[in-house]
């Protein structure tokens, strides 16, 4: 299962490009409000790979996994 988090508002607003002598951009500059919104997508993307990843262990209810949890607290 892929995930896809794309959407048009999500490509990045470059301020301004900065490059090099031959003219290859080799920086960007990017507003703050875009920095913390690119990294909440980042934070995003990477929770759902986490959740992809664990999709296929064994799952549990609660009632086990609250009696299991007690116990070991107990000790």
């Amino acid at each position: 299962m892929t995930t896809a988090v794309k959407q048009e508002d999500d490509l990045i607003q470059v301020k301004q490009y900065i490059t090099d002598k031959k003219g290859r951009k080799v920086a960007a500059i990017i507003e703050m409000e875009e920095l913390k919104r690119l990294e909440e997508l980042i934070e995003n993307v990477a929770d759902i790979k986490a959740i992809e990843g664990r999709k296929n262990e064994p799952g549990e209810d609660y009632e086990t996994y609250s009696k299991k949890r007690k116990s070991k607290l107990s000790v």
